[in-house]
């Protein structure tokens, strides 16, 4: 009996192992079935060019997925004339105080004003480039700014009065304003978050470019007179001729064979124009065919954006497919931009920004533009003053070992001098004027934009470590130190150490300022608000050389307590801004 019972269990485990088998077999087959069936269907969407349903990427993917290679050390190559058309235009004026001196009659209201009427062209246009660039794209503003600036800097370099430069200056700072903030737009867009910040400081780096040609130009006498005291060439226009026109020219050239900028496209809603330059870089990049660009569709940002910022984009989509209203709905849209940086949430962060970039640029540029004069004034101090002069007009005694508060003094007097004796005596000054250009002047400017250049570059390797912000705040407090002690420099040396830590710092923080400016705002606010926030920091620059010369009147250590007190001011400001290193763009 016990023999059936054994006999009947082993017969049931070897059915249920049969049955099992034969599960797992069924099931195998089913399965391999249908992994031919998938095979089978991805064929066929290949073959009968039905792709793979993806994820739709925005364009911090999409612009990742280019990779960073050859277009965007083209990309950098060709920003670098951009740059420096607009360094020069704002800097040029600088480095011929000394050498026009008396071509022109130039006292120090005079300088400082030539210092700061380019930044007045560049207030009274900034709105008005930030609309166009926000609503029309940046590349075609790009080429007609540079194109435009090339023509207004001929005039500018011909020009044979004070008055007729800082007319053509203002026109030329007009036009300038444009490019510079479309630039700063264009080139966040066209790199991602994780290298964003060094090539945004990577536009500083050509600082060293204009001392160099000044100490190769300025310090030799050269003069084409062509009709006598009515249109005569100087060595300071052959300067201008160098410096302001070719790089402006070459640059709207370059610009013309450069993309759109595809954020711009996105936000706009032209997402297949968008996806064939992406596909266009990734080629260039990489070596591989477009097609392969593993990106197939993008996200449509007009839906994304809020209510507000839809309704404008969707506005700029319906007045390119009607014509007959193109006009009044592009003018409500951009009054629609405008009032948008004044709501929530972009009210505060626009204010913040704008009041720091004021503040950095009074004091920046207050001595930026004044360092080559004060190079000049020692120079001449020492030319006037070798061993032991005496200054007969206030019967001071000067040495030439003085600090750099009596060589501003003794400079001062001077000029004060010379502004008596033209009210007194027709062109008298023509007489007694005699120009002092040292070839160490621009030497010593060389030396400063050679240290901006190596701050920028280590600025660059930190940046993604430490952060916008905390360069803004520590940069600006040091820069501001470094401000105020040129009160107590003793010599040439110090006086460049100085001068050139303050320069360097502070515009490093400057480019910061805008690094983070195109990440916090969207991109339908993005050049509009970098351009104001230009403005802002323009018309700071304007008032600061218009008080500098005037605080210089009054003693030595005024100017300098004005910008080292200022920067120290913004630094404290700068721990209100958000953090904004390896941030996406909105």
């Amino acid at each position: 009996m016990s023999d059936k019972n054994s006999y009947r269990g082993a017969y049931s485990d070897r059915t249920k192992q049969n049955k099992m088998i034969k599960e797992n077999v069924l099931n195998n087959l089913c399965d391999e079935s249908i992994n031919n069936n998938n095979v089978q269907n991805n064929n066929n969407k290949e073959r009968f060019g039905f792709p793979e349903k993806q994820e739709l990427a925005d364009f911090e993917t999409a612009i990742a997925e280019t990779q960073y290679g050859k277009f965007n050390y083209l990309l950098l190559l060709i920003a670098l004339p951009c740059c420096l058309a607009s360094q020069f235009d704002t800097s040029t004026m600088s480095y011929i105080l000394a050498s026009a001196e008396c071509d022109l009659n130039l006292n120090l209201v005079d300088k400082g004003n030539l210092n700061a009427v380019t930044y007045g062209g560049m207030i009274s246009s900034a709105m008005i480039w930030g609309y166009f660039s926000d609503t029309l794209g940046r590349k075609k503003l790009l080429v007609l700014g540079y194109f435009l600036d090339a023509c207004i800097n001929v005039f500018v370099t011909f020009s044979q009065s004070k008055i007729s430069i800082m007319i053509f200056k203002f026109f030329s700072g007009f036009v300038i304003c444009g490019p510079f903030a479309v630039l700063m737009s264009y080139l966040s867009e066209l790199h991602g978050k994780e290298v964003r910040g060094r090539v945004m400081l990577a536009v500083g780096t050509c600082n060293v470019i204009l001392p160099f040609i000044a100490w190769t130009v300025l310090p030799y006498n050269l003069e084409y007179i062509l009709i006598e005291n009515i249109f005569e060439i100087h060595t300071w226009q052959v300067f201008l001729a160098i410096c302001s026109i070719p790089p402006p020219f070459i640059a709207g050239l370059l610009v013309s064979f450069l993309p759109e900028s595809p954020k711009f496209l996105m936000s706009r809603g032209k997402n297949d124009k968008a996806m064939e330059i992406f596909k266009r870089i990734y080629a260039i990049n990489t070596g591989n065919d477009p097609k392969l660009y593993p990106i197939k569709e993008l996200v449509n940002e007009l839906q994304q954006n809020n209510n507000q910022i839809e309704t404008i984009s969707k506005n700029v989509h319906d007045t390119e497919q009607n014509e007959s209203c193109k006009s009044p709905s592009k003018l409500m849209i951009g009054f629609k931009q405008f009032s948008l940086m004044f709501r929530k949430p972009h009210l505060y962060n626009s204010i913040l920004v704008y009041v720091i970039q004021f503040g950095i640029l009074f004091g920046l540029n207050s001595l930026r533009l004044w360092v080559p004069q004060l190079f000049s004034i020692i120079s001449e101090y020492n030319n006037d003053f070798p061993i032991v002069g005496i200054d007969t007009i206030n019967e001071n005694t000067y040495s030439s070992s003085a600090d750099l508060c009596t060589m501003m003094e003794a400079k001062v007097n001077k000029s004060l001098q010379m502004s008596t004796s033209m009210e007194n005596v027709e062109n008298l000054t023509h007489r007694f004027c005699e120009v002092v250009v040292d070839a160490e002047v621009y030497e010593k400017a060389m030396i400063l934009g050679a240290i901006s250049f190596v701050g920028y570059l280590m600025a660059g390797t930190i940046i993604n470590a430490v952060g916008n912000k905390n360069i803004l705040i520590f940069g600006l407090i040091f820069s501001g130190s470094c401000g105020i002690s040129h009160y107590f420099a003793k010599d040439s040396l110090s006086t460049l150490i100085l001068s050139s830590l303050f320069v360097t710092v502070s515009s490093i923080c400057s480019t910061a300022l805008v690094s983070s400016t195109v990440s916090i705002f969207p991109t339908s606010l993005r050049t509009m608000i970098v351009s104001i926030l230009m403005m802002f920091g323009r018309i700071g620059a304007i008032m600061g050389n218009v008080l500098f010369p005037y605080l210089m009147e009054t003693g030595c250590f005024p100017p300098f307590l004005m910008v080292g007190g200022t920067a120290i001011a913004c630094g404290v400001v700068c721990l209100l801004l958000p953090k904004t290193i390896k941030q996406p763009l909105k």
